[in-house]
């Protein structure tokens, strides 16, 4: 079994000794938590949600998208984030037309309305990343490396993911 380090202070209201080292999954498990209370906290007021954010900002970036794409890009399942686009449909956040390349398949583009309100949102979340960035300077930690293993971290569930999946398909 790896051995991860000591164990850790979480800053919070006040510092506390977590009295045993956390493993992989737990620290993925309490990162998201973290993360979607800062951002919950950081957003309040804004015209979108952090998940629903998280979705059109990467849409942003993308440009006119396959669903697909869409959901590897921000690790979603194909079926949450079809859920999630009836919803930005719904309310105009983007419009759903068909590939031109592929009749079978749909491209997602965000409408004026998406592109306005991911945009409205960038001062909360840019208060909140710089925050994040500056905690993590202090810390003396770098963010490129930060990145790296996150992006690693990624790609190694996006594999346990679908390997189990096979199993599961292989034995049903």
């Amino acid at each position: 079994m790896p051995t991860y380090g000591q164990p850790s202070t979480v800053q919070g209201e006040t510092a506390e000794q977590i009295p045993f080292t956390r493993g992989p999954f737990l620290l993925v498990f309490a990162v998201d938590h973290q993360l979607s209370a800062v951002l919950k906290e950081a957003m309040l007021g804004a015209p979108l949600s952090p998940p629903e954010f998280a979705v059109t900002s990467a849409l942003r970036l993308l440009g006119q998208v396959r669903p697909t794409v869409l959901a590897a890009t921000i690790g979603m399942r194909p079926t949450t984030l079809s859920n999630h686009l009836k919803r930005f449909i719904d309310r105009g956040l983007i419009t759903k037309r068909p590939d031109p390349s592929d009749g079978r398949a749909t491209l997602l583009r965000l409408t004026a309305r998406g592109r306005r309100d991911t945009e409205a949102c960038f001062p909360a979340f840019g208060a909140a990343i710089a925050s994040f960035r500056r905690h993590l300077a202090e810390s003396g930690t770098d963010e490129a490396a930060v990145v790296a293993a996150l992006e690693a971290s990624s790609g190694a569930l996006a594999a346990t993911l679908r390997e189990l999946t096979q199993e599961r398909a292989k034995t049903a």
